[in-house]
């Protein structure tokens, strides 16, 4: 196993939602103008050709069909999740293991409504304020960066001293992590996040069946991810039964337990020529409420 560099995953990730930005309008499932900043310059201009986008995906695909898509269905996901909690009056957001995640700069109401707390490892971080601070010529006001080294620092204590307020009502997103912690870090998190929000707080995240951590998946996909991700020092420990899923949140603080798949978020938001990628249904995602207390 190779020793993990934490920035490495986030800036993968950043490449997808570049390269969805550079698709044509009616193909686009969201948009991502800052994704191709945390790039060289060299890399930002094979991002303006939608060719060559194509052309990587394609490669991408032959080892991990429809991977991609389900990436970019699980962004769209998360990103209709926010723009909904912002309907409904959301006032505070935290972002854990943000990497290069930029919803607090690119969706519209979140730089007047909510103070983020973008939480993260303090390599990752440092790049990202730096990116963010070329952008945009200063770090944004409405942004908290929590530098966090999980397993040494304390969550709670950390963002309640960048001025986290667990009285609001709060988002969290927790976005590709919870497969690669262990379970007893998962319900450490869940249980944080439970007991340390405001009325009316909600997780989103997403998560793979058990059988793709375990290797008993049968599909290219899984396989191939399976093996990737453990030879990049990140391997998959934490997956969910399909019919646990619901007890599993419940019987950790929350309510109102809402499953999704790929496929739906793909007959929802894939218009255009994007109806025909694969969406690949390993990846699930869930948003829960925090139960009353």
């Amino acid at each position: 196993m190779t020793e993990r560099d934490p920035r490495k995953m986030a800036l993968q990730i950043a490449g997808v939602r570049a390269g969805e930005n550079q698709l044509p309008e009616n193909e686009r499932v969201f948009e991502d103008p800052y994704a191709q900043y945390f790039f060289p310059e060299n890399i930002r201009e094979q991002f303006k050709c939608s060719a060559s986008v194509k052309a990587e995906r394609a490669k991408y695909e032959q080892l991990m069909p429809g991977i991609n898509g389900a990436i970019v269905a699980r962004i769209r996901y998360i990103d209709e999740c926010l723009a909904k909690s912002l309907r409904e009056g959301l006032t505070q957001m935290v972002i854990i293991g943000a990497g290069y995640d930029t919803r607090a700069y690119r969706i519209k109401g979140v730089r007047d409504a909510l103070k983020v707390f973008e939480v993260d490892h303090p390599e990752t971080q440092a790049f990202k304020k730096a990116t963010i601070q070329s952008i945009f010529g200063e770090l944004p006001k409405h942004v908290a960066y929590v530098p966090v080294v999980f397993g040494q620092d304390r969550l709670d204590q950390k963002l309640i001293g960048q001025g986290y307020n667990k009285e609001l009502k709060t988002l969290f997103i927790v976005e590709g992590l919870i497969m690669y912690i262990p379970p007893p870090a998962v319900d450490l998190l869940l249980s944080f996040i439970a007991h340390v929000s405001g009325a009316g707080s909600a997780l989103v995240g997403d998560y793979f069946d058990i059988s793709v951590i375990d290797g008993t998946c049968p599909r290219q996909e899984a396989q191939v991810l399976r093996k990737f991700v453990e030879a990049e020092g990140t391997p998959l420990q934490f997956g969910l039964l399909e019919q646990e899923v619901e007890a599993f949140f419940i019987d950790r603080g929350f309510s109102n337990v809402i499953c999704t798949s790929t496929a739906s978020c793909k007959e929802k938001y894939f218009r255009g020529a994007s109806r025909d990628r694969t969406v690949s249904p390993i990846l699930n995602f869930v948003h829960a409420t925090v139960a009353d207390r």
